[in-house]
């Protein structure tokens, strides 16, 4: 590792200009800044940011205890820092100027120049797991990787290092952890190579004390201090989490006693399980899946995977089928232990194909999941599939996510190359790499945990009987529901973990596994044509490769995860990553705050979307550095996001960038410069937004906005109209609601992050509503909106009812009779009062907040500016029944022809087309 060196204190000339602060950054090794800063007179810390390039790279305060700072009277010597820094775009060898910022004055503190050294090679690192105390890290390179010093990270604490020497481009390498780390809590690790200044991976893993493997001491299980040893531990809490919240609102379908047997078996596990204590399974009369799991003899797996499905909350009906071939042990009893099991039972031995095959003709479930006996499931494994297969009805097959008992991944979903070699996508990897948890077509599922439509099955002509008795029949099955027009999907959010080569063994020359090989001719034989342009077998060619049927690729960059529940701008965003995906494009996700966002995340993985986050990626840039090569085009939003990519992207890649600007930034403060009197302060920022804003639209090559207005703005700037797009917005049917006579109110929605929101709230509060109140009391103002600051909270009176974040937009829009939008400034689209056109709930708006929506005073919408005729409009709006409907159905008109997602399809294909990406769907 290199060494930290600091810069002698003594040593420093402070230019006259910075005398109130000094300091020096003296390092920067694997994402961290080390250095110290301090005010010349007090010992007050500061707060910092580290900026290089005009980018803040990272922030923190400078409060740590070194000292050398003491022995130098700075201060009192607790002004030392580590942060943590992002990296810059590129490794060029260029000089590479850091510098200190104050964060209270945006004043510099000191420059501190380094040389970013070039390296002569790429290398990759991955954390793949922790075993027996140590790191087992993963590296590749595209040349010998050669001599190296590999360091291991936690908080920016250097824990361990080892030398490698070695001329291979692939290696694991084993370090050992200290013993302080060694305590099972959750420890996010970080791994560098000494001499490059970027963190090249990190993964939060738990190393635990006992090493001892479970069947020795399973005896322990319900001792304080094992129970959450296993690496399964955490999903089986969620589950009887679940299982307890609908037993407590009396809706479970499990009775408690029955809960605590199959957590007790599960908990417990299968290793030399002889006793078998009696559960029952939930009893649905129809059931929407039914579960095959077939099995000979090992009867303490097939008891233990049972358990774990009863365990397992899902809100799917299901039946479970355990299709047994002629056991001898306790399986052949089976359905006297598990209460409502069906049992397929085979008059001879049929082996697991044919097992199969017969088992399914007692399916009742409109899907049947086939599962094998040594897997243990996890809660909303059913739902997961299911839900995919709902929604869209050419998906023919779902399978799930494969782990591995120390919680590694087993499989994301498998790959035919072009050469026939079957892969087991993700290998051994952390199982929430973001590359891997997605929904996204694949070649074929392991039938290990795979869901396929009833009709579907029966279609294709079940498992094909060349395939028995076992081994390639399900990378067959997939061929055959491709070949009969439906589509094969993973599903990453459905999660089984399966007990590896526990039912055949891992042994390819004998018994049952054999036959792995044979199939696999038989296999390679039959579907040549399907598979022979799959590529060549590499992890290189893996990235493009595991997608299958992806037409283009489309990076989409925005400043977070859309929320869509809280604001407008995040329910268009994820409509136009739908309608990217609707052109046959893979769309790939970036948050430029890097976080992932829980559920948000999560709902876009489901959608297909990969969503790239920390800590496998650190920044935008280093997105940009490793995967910008795949995408045909980049999709940014918002000019402040733009900014600082476009540049890049120009100079490195052949990519398309369309820039949707959200809002016209620079027009909404022009506005409200303005109607503040002309604040020259305001009006000079405006300019200056105006300048970088203009900026991007230059540099892009298709600009688009969400209005008319703004485009005619911005074509007279850069004169360019063959390159300005308008985006479309497309609503969603919602039902129509109550009656004129059963809704109460006007109501205002609006997240309060975006200031013409406040606005318009402060507008109404202070202007309008005290009018309303002398002329009809009766008629109550209701405010919807997330982030709702105290300041508006306070305005609440008997006429005004400050509610804030609403769960549903239809207790928004259908509960009240008038949408009202006072906006005064703004730009852009204004979702709110398309939602209210979706929800046929007739609205009062100013000018700005119909601008571009097609609405026409007195035919679709009531347009009002000054106070009073807010009050006219909306007590003449709130009582004539008539005018409401004709507004209401005048409206959905509108919706019909401007809004549906068919015409956002066609916009947008005709958007990607005109720069070059061209779309075959």
């Amino acid at each position: 590792m290199e060494e930290k060196t600091q810069q002698p204190l003594d040593t420093i000339n402070v230019p006259a200009e910075f005398l109130e602060t000094r300091g020096s950054i003296d390092a920067i090794d694997a994402g961290v800044a080390y250095g110290w800063v301090a005010y010349e007179k007090n010992d007050e810390p500061l707060t910092v940011y580290v900026v290089a390039e005009d980018r803040v790279l990272g922030s923190g305060e400078a409060n740590l205890f070194r000292q050398d700072l003491l022995e130098a009277k700075i201060g009192n010597g607790r002004h030392g820092f580590e942060i943590d820094v992002n990296s810059l775009p590129v490794n060029d060898g260029r000089e590479v100027t850091y510098k200190l910022v104050n964060a209270k004055n945006g004043q510099d503190i000191r420059n501190v120049s380094y040389v970013k050294r070039q390296l002569n090679q790429s290398i990759s690192a991955e954390i793949l797991r922790e075993e027996h105390g140590h790191l087992v890290i993963k590296l590749r390179s595209d040349k010998p990787i050669g001599d190296k010093r590999v360091n291991v990270f936690h908080e920016d604490k250097l824990l361990a290092t080892q030398d490698i020497s070695t001329e291979h481009e692939d290696i694991q390498v084993r370090i050992a952890l200290p013993i302080e780390v060694i305590d099972g809590h959750p420890r996010l690790f970080k791994v560098g190579l000494a001499g490059i200044k970027e963190v090249m991976t990190t993964s939060t893993l738990a190393v635990h004390p006992v090493q001892t493997p479970w069947q020795y001491i399973k005896e322990s299980f319900n001792k304080p201090g094992f129970l959450s040893m296993p690496k399964q531990a955490d999903k089986r809490y969620e589950s009887l989490h679940f299982q307890l919240e609908d037993m407590a609102h009396g809706c479970s379908s499990l009775q408690a006693s029955d809960l605590a047997t199959v957590h007790n078996v599960i908990v417990e596990g299968y290793e030399g399980r002889t006793r078998y204590p009696k559960f029952n399974l939930p009893v649905w009369d129809d059931p929407e899946v039914s579960v095959i799991v077939p099995a000979y003899n090992k009867f303490e797996l097939s008891y233990h995977c049972i358990a774990s499905i009863a365990l397992a909350y899902n809100k799917t009906s299901y039946e479970v089928i355990l299709a047994d071939d002629c056991s001898t042990d306790e399986t052949a009893y089976a359905e006297d232990i598990i209460g409502n099991l069906v049992v397929s039972r085979n008059e001879e031995n049929l082996r697991f194909l044919r097992s199969c095959n017969q088992a399914t003709d007692l399916a009742k479930g409109k899907y049947i999941i086939f599962l094998n006996n040594d897997t243990e499931v996890t809660s909303y494994w059913i739902d997961e599939l299911v839900a995919r297969m709902e929604e869209n009805p050419t998906v023919g097959i779902a399978g799930s996510k494969l782990l591995n008992l120390d919680g590694s991944m087993q499989e994301a979903g498998g790959i035919i190359w072009g050469n026939g070699q079957a892969w087991n996508v993700g290998r051994e990897i952390n199982p929430l790499t973001p590359e891997y948890n997605y929904v996204r077509e694949v070649d074929y599922l392991t039938g290990a945990a795979l869901c396929i439509r009833h009709d579907l099955w029966q279609q294709v002509g079940k498992f094909s009987d060349e395939f028995a008795p076992c081994y390639y029949e399900d990378t067959d099955l997939a061929f055959k529901v491709r070949a009969a027009g439906y589509k094969t999907i993973y599903v990453p959010h459905s999660e089984v973990v399966h007990f590896e080569g526990q039912s055949h063994g891992t042994d390819v020359t004998q018994g049952l596994k054999r036959y792995q090989l044979i199939n696999e001719g038989a296999f390679r034989q039959k579907w040549l044509k399907e598979y022979r342009s799959n590529g060549t077998p590499s992890f290189a060619n893996l990235r493009y490769e595991k997608d299958r049927n992806i037409d283009q690729r489309v990076l989409v960059i925005d400043y977070a995860s859309p929320t869509p529940n809280k604001d407008a701008g995040s329910y268009a965003a994820i409509q136009e990553m739908k309608l990217i995906q609707s052109l046959g494009f893979k769309v790939t996700f970036v948050p430029a705050n890097m976080a992932h966002f829980g559920k948000y995340t999560t709902e876009l993985q489901k959608m297909g979307v990969e969503v790239l986050y920390a800590p496998f990626y650190h920044s935008v840039n280093h997105v940009l550095e490793t995967r910008l090569d795949e995408f045909d085009a980049v999709y940014i939003t918002r000019y402040h996001i733009a900014k600082d990519y476009v540049s890049y992207i120009r100079q490195h890649s052949n990519a398309k960038i369309i820039f949707n600007n959200a809002d016209l930034h620079f027009l909404r403060e022009l506005r409200a410069a303005l109607r503040d009197g002309g604040d020259p302060e305001q009006i000079e920022r405006a300019l200056q937004t105006r300048e970088d804003e203009l900026a991007v639209c230059g540099q892009v090559d298709a600009v688009l906005c969400y209005n008319s207005t703004e485009h005619a703005v911005i074509t007279s700037h850069i004169l360019e109209a063959d390159k300005l797009h308008i985006t479309p917005w497309v609503l969603q049917q919602k039902s129509r609601g109550p009656a004129f006579e059963q809704r109460e109110g006007l109501v205002f929605l609006g997240g309060f992050n975006h200031l013409p929101n406040i606005e318009a709230v402060e507008y109404l509060a202070n202007d309008i509503m005290p009018l309303l109140a002398t002329q009809r009391p009766d008629i109550k103002l209701y405010v919807y909106g997330s982030n709702m600051p105290a300041h508006l909270k306070q305005l609440a009176t008997d006429n005004i009812k400050m509610v804030g974040f609403a769960e549903s937009l239809d207790d928004v829009y259908h509960n009240h009779r008038v949408f009202v939008a006072p906006l005064l400034s703004g730009a852009g689209i204004k979702g709110k009062v398309l939602e209210s056109m979706a929800y046929n709930l007739p609205a009062v708006l100013t000018d700005i907040a119909a601008e571009g929506i097609g609405l026409t005073h007195g035919i679709s919408t009531l347009i009002a500016q000054e106070p009073q005729e807010w009050v006219d409009a909306m007590i003449k709006l709130y009582d004539d029944k008539a005018l409401w409907t004709k507004f209401a159905e005048n409206s959905q008109l509108i919706v019909d022809a401007k809004y549906s997602f068919q015409h956002g399809h066609k916009v947008f294909k005709d958007i990607f087309a005109s720069v070059g990406v061209y779309s075959t769907k």
